[in-house]
């Protein structure tokens, strides 16, 4: 009897249907500005016709294309060479081979259709590959659980004999029954949701606005610049006009854009967070969430390289946290596994470490805060571009020289302020089996690491640094670098300890 996936196959005939759509959406996407174009424009007679006839063309050819990618896109497990295998490509094929243990996690996600259709997105996440993961669009719920059941524990037996292999697989359902059974969970009510987006960081949002308005104003100058040069000119007129005659008008204005910025912040993590459910297993952490985009992710304390806890003052007060965990990836594409989980009690973040780290070590130690040059970098940084600015408003006067002291002065102000707080922040503590980086401008950021699972530690002494005896301290992590500046010289004896542990450890850090 053929192994489970041992056979090429294809994913469901659903996947025909995600394909068209989001081929559709990529097309759109990238073609917005000219769709608007022609709303604006509202073309007569034949001109619409022809539009109408190219778009019904080009719908038919993204479905044939569509049915050809399904066709095309093949998977399945090669137990012998112990790999994931992928083919896919409609003018060009593309040959995926996946060992198992560069298989870091399988997670699951569901879009809109796909719950429709009622199946689940899988995705093969790797680590140390530039690549993007592997996902399979469209697998019903049985194969998607059984797909990532035996690929998680042939990853974990690699190191075992066939009949074991065999073993585990025909056990697969009582063995993950077993691993199943909940310690605790965690459900993100609708109320802390809330709280959590009005909470959160709305400068995100405000730059969100200002990025999506001045691609909207970049996109369409290239369809109506004649038009749009004239109205921009008589725009910036009416604009500085007002700007110089009327204070409360600006103020009006900034605070609408706030109230929008803390509007979107606030859609945008209850979209991503809905319906929050943390669990604890006996082997991992299993998490699910979404509402436009159902994601189920199940992670294993020796996956996670770093943990990062984020709060605000506000935040702090609701006693509403947010955990970071760091996944082991490639140096160029680590953005994609960050996995955070917002709205978090403190008990609950207590219980993550502990699940986390299994130790009976604390997170004390040996505390190291950065030299008064590290002050003196960042307010010279922030500096640099007022006098550059200031110059260029000496030649070329481009706002009344009152408005540029007031906005000058304030910004000098607020990012000195915020400078003296990250600095007063900064703290390394170094114990004997952790190393934990804290700081805080708005938020207040702690990072953990376990001293055993770092790749490496570099030491920079830049020349201006030589007399002081400071240096810099880089911690090399499979999920990124955790940075400490201008640090005593004293630190050199913790970093023989740290390669020392790293070297002495016979535990696995992924």
């Amino acid at each position: 009897m053929a192994k489970a996936f041992s056979i090429p196959q294809r994913q469901s005939l659903v996947g025909i249907l995600l394909i068209f759509t989001s081929t559709l959406y990529k097309l759109v996407r990238g073609f917005w500005a000219a769709l608007a174009y022609f709303v604006f424009k509202r073309p007569d007679g034949d001109f619409l016709l022809y539009i109408g006839l190219g778009l019904a063309v080009l719908l038919v050819l993204i479905a044939i294309y569509s049915y050809f990618d399904y066709r095309k896109f093949l998977f399945h497990i090669d137990y012998e060479a112990e790999e994931f295998i992928l083919k896919k490509g409609v003018f060009n094929s593309d040959f995926v081979s996946i060992p198992f243990d560069k298989i870091q996690q399988v997670n699951f996600k569901r879009g809109i259709l796909q719950r429709i259709a009622g199946v689940y997105s899988l995705v093969i996440d790797t680590a140390g590959s530039n690549e993007k993961e592997v996902e399979i669009k469209a697998v019903n719920t049985e194969d998607a659980n059984q797909l990532a059941d035996i690929l998680n524990s042939l990853k974990e037996s690699k190191n075992t004999d066939t009949e074991v292999l065999e073993a585990n697989q025909i056990n697969a359902e009582v063995k993950t029954e077993e691993i199943q059974k909940e310690k605790w969970t965690y459900r993100l009510s609708l109320s802390t949701l809330i709280k959590t987006g009005l909470s959160s960081n709305f400068f995100r949002g405000f730059g969100l606005i200002f990025v999506f308005i001045s691609t909207i104003f970049n996109e369409l100058n290239q369809f109506f610049r004649e038009e749009t040069s004239q109205w921009e000119s008589q725009f910036t007129e009416d604009i500085g006009g007002v700007a110089t005659e009327s204070i409360l008008f600006i103020s009006a204005l900034i605070f609408l854009l706030l109230a929008l910025s803390i509007f979107i912040t606030t859609a945008e993590v209850f979209i991503k967070y809905f319906n929050l459910n943390l669990t604890q297993t006996k082997s991992s952490l299993d998490l699910q969430m979404g509402l436009r985009t159902n994601t189920r992710v199940s992670l294993k304390p020796i996956r996670v390289q770093i943990l990062k806890i984020v709060t605000n003052p506000i935040q702090k007060r609701l006693n509403l946290y947010k955990a970071s965990l760091w996944v082991a990836s490639s140096e160029d594409n680590d953005k994609k596994s960050v996995i955070q989980i917002p709205g978090l009690e403190k008990a609950t973040i207590q219980k993550i470490k502990s699940f986390l780290y299994q130790s009976s070590k604390d997170e004390s130690g040996i505390t190291f805060r950065p030299h008064w040059v590290e002050l003196s970098r960042r307010l010279l940084v922030g500096v640099i571009p007022v006098v550059a600015i200031g110059i260029l408003q000496c030649f070329t006067n481009f706002i009344e020289f009152r408005w540029w002291i007031l906005v000058a002065s304030v910004f000098v102000l607020l990012y000195a302020i915020l400078q003296f707080r990250i600095y007063n922040s900064l703290c390394l503590k170094i114990g004997e089996e952790f190393i934990t980086k804290s700081y805080s401008a708005w938020d207040e950021s702690t990072e953990i690491v376990e001293i055993y699972k770092l790749q490496g530690i570099t030491v920079k002494q830049p020349l201006w640094y030589k007399g002081r005896n400071l240096v810099h301290v880089i911690f090399h992590n499979a999920a990124g670098d955790i940075t400490f500046r201008a640090v005593d010289k004293a630190i050199l004896h913790k970093m023989n300890f740290c390669l020392y542990a790293i070297e002495r450890t016979n535990k696995a850090w992924m």
